[in-house]
């Protein structure tokens, strides 16, 4: 029985270990989705600037 028991403590202990990296992913996947959301509104704005001063200098 004691192996039973060993085996249950380590399925136990890998399934905690999925679910902690089913956060981590999940958390860098907002990270990654706020990330490109900045780099976009910064290339919107760039691209503004650009087109201002392109009229400035015609």
């Amino acid at each position: 029985m004691e192996l039973v028991t060993r085996l249950e403590e380590r399925f136990e202990q890998l399934i905690n270990k999925i679910n902690e990296l089913k956060s981590e992913n999940e958390r860098l996947k907002q990270e990654l989705a706020t990330e490109r959301a900045n780099r976009e509104e910064a290339r919107t704005r760039i691209e503004a600037l650009i087109d201002r001063i392109q009229g400035e200098i015609e």
